[in-house]
């Protein structure tokens, strides 16, 4: 089954060069009702691959919800407080007033920037990463930034005696049976993977294969932040251990039925984004006109996750829209039509 209308929007994006090539995975619980691939890993002639449905991407920043998902595994087993200061589980970090559910919901008052510390090293990096204060009260406004996720990764690895790789794989990967979604791919993969952005400034090549963001690449690439690479059928199977349970069956369920509603849950009403644990709650700059409740993530490489419990539909886009040198980011509005788009075909299915 297809979609039609989503087949002339990505067309489109891909005459634009929003991006060279995409996958989109749209289903209703079990039911797909769409899977495609578009276009081509780059825009050479030469050397694009054609975009497969298993074609791999560097799934950025999304990369933070797996982080999270792990989190909130050791919350249910009663091992990580969310209420509790980061400094109880890391006891080298300086500020006493962030908590856990600061990191989760990127309020903690950080304004550290880690792409400036990229070229200091890994343990340069970590220690500005320890030492930093909040520039605002914590709790007093949503501020977006990848320290909040490293910070919880160090939490994760600390907690579970595990590297962080490690941690993220026994907790969610192999649990869910991802088989295709791992930090720092082998290179006998790179065929199946999407290049990212040529690196003059700093790698001075194409980055392909390894992880796009600069401070994860200069922790070797494994953090709390990014770093992961995944395809839209792992991404699918993510999204759905992530939709509210329909009967009764919380023994055979990945996550408690409790803890979905607490993560998909405001906990930041009155502030200027809505935010879950981890999660990303109505953001119609790439949801578009989901309706409310509807949460889901982005990553910066051109990859996103929307969840609409509503309507137990999981929308997976997947795309290099960095290549060859990143730009505005004009696939959120690509993304929000094919919101758009699989709300109208749920409609008419509905209505006939």
């Amino acid at each position: 089954m297809s979609i039609p209308a989503i087949d002339a929007l990505i067309a489109s994006a891909i005459e634009q060069r929003i991006f060279p090539g995409a996958v989109v995975l749209i289903a209703r619980d079990e039911v797909i009702l769409h899977y495609a691939a578009y276009g081509t890993t780059t825009y050479d002639i030469a050397g694009g691959v054609p975009v497969e449905p298993a074609t791999i991407y560097d799934i950025a920043s999304l990369t933070k919800m797996f982080t999270a998902t792990a989190a909130l595994r050791l919350y249910e087993a009663g091992q990580l407080d969310i209420e509790a200061p980061v400094c109880a589980y890391l006891p080298s970090f300086c500020a006493q007033t962030i908590t856990v559910r600061h990191l989760l919901t990127h309020t903690s008052g950080l304004d550290l920037r880690l792409s400036t510390l990229c070229r200091d090293g890994r343990d340069a990096l970590l220690t500005a990463v320890y030492r930093a204060l909040p520039a605002y009260p914590p709790g007093s406004r949503v501020a977006y930034m990848n320290i909040n996720a490293l910070l919880l990764g160090e939490i994760v690895a600390t907690i579970s005696g595990r590297s962080l790789d490690r941690a993220i794989d026994a907790f969610v990967c192999q649990p869910l049976g991802l088989h295709h979604t791992r930090f720092r791919p082998d290179p006998a993969l790179l065929g199946r993977i999407a290049p990212t952005e040529f690196d003059n400034e700093w790698r001075g090549c194409l980055v392909h294969g390894v992880v796009h963001d600069e401070s994860a690449y200069a922790l070797g690439g494994v953090a709390g932040h990014a770093g992961l690479f995944s395809t839209a059928g792992d991404l699918w199977t993510f999204g759905r251990a992530w939709l509210p349970p329909m009967h009764d069956c919380a023994s055979t369920l990945f996550l408690r039925p409790e803890t979905i509603a607490l993560a998909t849950t405001n906990h930041t009403p009155g502030l200027m984004q809505a935010c879950g644990l981890g999660w990303m709650i109505d953001r119609p700059n790439f949801m578009g006109p989901a309706p409310a409740g509807s949460y889901g993530h982005t990553g910066f490489t051109g990859p996103a996750l929307v969840i609409i419990p509503q309507h137990r539909v999981i929308i997976v886009v997947m795309s290099n829209r960095v290549y060859p040198r990143r730009s505005a980011p004009r696939h959120h509005a690509v993304t929000a039509a094919i919101v758009a788009a699989t709300l109208d075909s749920i409609g008419r299915r509905i209505a006939h």
